[in-house]
């Protein structure tokens, strides 16, 4: 009977100690995650300090489009007009759209209307 009551006895002492040793790891592992939490708190308050809010979005325009007809061009439309040629043969022979061989047309007779209306 004392060979079995010594067996209750460790056995008692055995799990008191795995309780102990629970408890105490358990009681680390809080205090680490406390600790860690801390840090990771700091952390994400000093990254915040240096985070800027985005910047809101500047307008750039677009570049207006670019006439095909340059100076040389333009040159060469309006002696082609003071010539008497078509507007079509003007745009093909140049490379350029026929509209704006005919804006150009126009621009240059509101020109001289102009200059005429100022002679008088």
């Amino acid at each position: 009977m004392a060979h079995v009551l010594f067996q209750y006895a460790l056995l008692a002492a055995g799990l008191i100690g795995a309780l102990a040793l629970f408890l105490s790891l358990k009681r680390e592992i809080q205090r680490n995650a406390a600790r860690h939490g801390r840090r990771l708190e700091e952390m994400a308050a000093r990254v915040s300090q240096f985070q800027n809010p985005a910047p809101e979005p500047v307008y750039i325009p677009a570049p207006p489009a670019r006439s095909g007809l340059n100076l040389s061009k333009r040159v060469q439309a309006l002696r082609m007009v003071r010539r008497n040629e078509d507007v079509s043969t003007i745009a093909a022979a140049l490379g350029v759209t026929r509209k704006e061989v005919e804006l150009l047309v126009r621009v240059q007779m509101m020109g001289r209307e102009a200059a005429a209306r100022a002679g008088k």
